[in-house]
């Protein structure tokens, strides 16, 4: 999965660049939210988040896809286990939501102290191509939960 990751940095700088008179690069944003059970507040956190897009395909019918790969580190800096629930949501320059992801591998068991690196792929999916190019941001929604 690490030469994956790496592939997908070397091509994604490729096209970094927009081709307007501003020769800006565009950047894609990361947000973390997290939604807690009571008696939970702050006792998960992201020591980092990154992901990566990659060229749009077509999809079926009038639908397109990007698929992509992320990386995320958990921890619990709280006493006690918990259970961490997430999902990623993708908007564009103007916050709009473009769709939205459940990755697989849920829930991340926490024990306290305890830090845990995920990754895997996603898609998005959307009528309209053109929101390809506006995407700029993804936010992870974490729920943090007592174990059940």
């Amino acid at each position: 999965m690490s030469l994956w990751i790496a592939l997908v940095l070397v091509l994604g700088g490729c096209f970094a660049a927009e081709d307007g008179p501003s020769d800006a690069v565009d950047v894609l944003r990361s947000e973390v939210e997290f939604v807690e059970d009571a008696g939970l507040e702050g006792s998960a956190s992201i020591d980092s988040l990154t992901w990566w897009p990659l060229l749009p395909q077509p999809g079926f019918g009038e639908t397109a896809e990007v698929e992509g790969v992320f990386v995320a580190v958990f921890r619990n800096v709280g006493e006690a286990t918990v259970w961490v629930r997430y999902d990623l949501r993708f908007f564009d320059q103007e916050e709009f939501l473009i769709d939205a992801f459940i990755p697989i591998g849920q829930p991340v068991v926490l024990s306290a102290g305890e830090a845990r690196r995920v990754e895997g792929d996603f898609l998005i999916r959307t009528d309209d191509p053109r929101d390809f190019e506006r995407l700029a941001l993804m936010r992870l929604v974490a729920r943090i939960r007592h174990p059940e």
